[in-house]
């Protein structure tokens, strides 16, 4: 037997296995990974708004141990497979998540960068005002926005006073962490003006959702808490306009308090009742992984409905409602982490089927640490594909990880 034939033959026993290789229990798609960007080390999660006005998503992440945050701008170039301009907006050691937002008002999309580690710093990176030089590095300016004893680990944009535009909620993760706003000044750019009002105190922040959970038009929090005495999902209830009100602590209501290593969670209507569903990735006290749904009651309950998420998979990290599939109900995106075993896949598609869930592999069984599933078109073709950064593939060999991907839905 040749070399090359033995080769072929490698390859193909290869192929016939993979299915197996990701668990009897999930079946195996093909989904095509594209690399958006892998040049530094410990990309940890990503957001998307259309920074340049072009009717395109684009991008930004955090990279944890490069200590860098960086926007991505989506070319079309006429392909179906577009290509990316990156810009490194600026220094942000250990950053744990990146948001955009235009947060002085110049029409110019700014990145806020949540750091935690030795750094414990809320930075703005403030983009040019002119367009023609918002991709120019060299025009970025860096500072502290805010910084105390807490990491840092989330942040989002929400006019709470209705003065000044865009204010910041923000969570973190220490012995003193809370979850509170920043509230802008008149002049977003006076540093010094800010101010930081907490909310509650918190363990190890997750997500931070803007949603009207009480359905009084009034825009409230919704935190999930991942370690400390009570894990689990809460809402803040915003008390509306009066600023004195505004600035103390707002009332917390629990939709659950006793759940283990709750992450980052999804808030949405999931069958279609007119009402959102809380969508909690999370494990039991008896180590089984599991997505739980709570379902709003109107004795103000909420009921729970839980999914287990497949045996050959490790711990959940984040979920989204999406309908992938595009049959009209809603289906689940869940990535993991910790998948150091080769057989695992890193990120899954749950179909939502007529009488049970059906699980789908995404990633293979490459990546170790996958985070946030931004699920948006990205080739334009009207489907829904997945973005994901994953942070290390190889954490002994200190190798840099998947870094920032997404994965192409192969239904169209």
């Amino acid at each position: 037997m040749t070399p090359l034939i033995r080769l072929v033959r490698i390859i193909t026993l290869l192929s016939l296995l993979s299915p197996l290789l990701i668990g009897e229990d999930i079946v195996s798609d093909s989904w095509s990974r594209h690399t958006i960007d892998n040049s530094s080390l410990g990309a940890d999660g990503v957001r998307t708004a259309d920074v340049n006005g072009d009717g395109l998503p684009d991008l930004v992440a955090g990279w944890e141990q490069g200590g860098v945050s960086r926007i991505y701008l989506m070319q079309r170039n006429g392909g179906a497979i577009p290509t990316w301009e990156m810009i490194e907006v600026g220094a942000a050691p250990s950053v744990e998540d990146a948001l955009l937002v235009d947060l002085d008002r110049d029409g110019a999309i700014d990145v806020v960068s949540s750091t935690e580690g030795k750094n414990r710093k809320l930075v703005v990176h403030w983009a040019p005002s002119d367009p023609a030089h918002y991709a120019d590095e060299s025009r970025w300016q860096t500072e502290t926005l805010f910084a105390d004893e807490s990491k840092w680990m989330f942040a989002t944009s929400m006019d709470i006073d209705g003065q000044n535009g865009p204010d910041l909620v923000v969570g973190g993760k220490n012995e003193d962490a809370r979850v509170g706003w920043l509230e802008s000044p008149a002049d977003a750019r006076d540093i010094a003006a800010w101010q930081f009002h907490p909310l509650t105190d918190v363990t190890w922040t997750m997500s931070i959702m803007n949603e009207d959970v009480d359905g009084d038009g009034i825009v409230d929090v919704v935190v999930s808490d991942r370690k400390g005495e009570q894990e689990g999902v809460f809402w803040l209830r915003n008390p509306g306009s009066a600023l004195e009100k505004l600035r103390k602590p707002w009332a917390k209501t629990w939709f659950a308090d006793d759940l283990v290593e709750t992450t980052l969670i999804d808030f949405a209507d999931m069958d279609g009742d007119g009402d959102a569903e809380v969508v909690v990735p999370h494990q039991s006290k008896a180590g089984a992984r599991w997505v739980t749904r709570l379902d709003r009651m109107k004795n103000g309950y909420w009921h729970r409905t839980t999914i287990p998420v497949p045996g050959s998979a490790n711990t959940p990290k984040a979920v989204k409602v999406a309908d992938i599939n595009l049959d009209g109900r809603a289906d689940l995106v869940v990535s993991f982490e910790k998948s150091k075993d080769p057989t695992t896949s890193g990120i899954i598609w749950h179909e939502q089927s007529s009488n049970d869930w059906i699980s789908h592999d995404v990633s293979g069984v490459e990546g170790i640490k996958f985070d946030l599933n931004l699920v948006i078109d990205i080739d334009g073709d009207g489907d829904l594909d997945i973005v994901n950064t994953e942070e290390n593939n190889n954490a002994q060999g200190g190798e840099a990880g998947l870094g920032l991907v997404w994965y192409e839905n192969p239904l169209r």
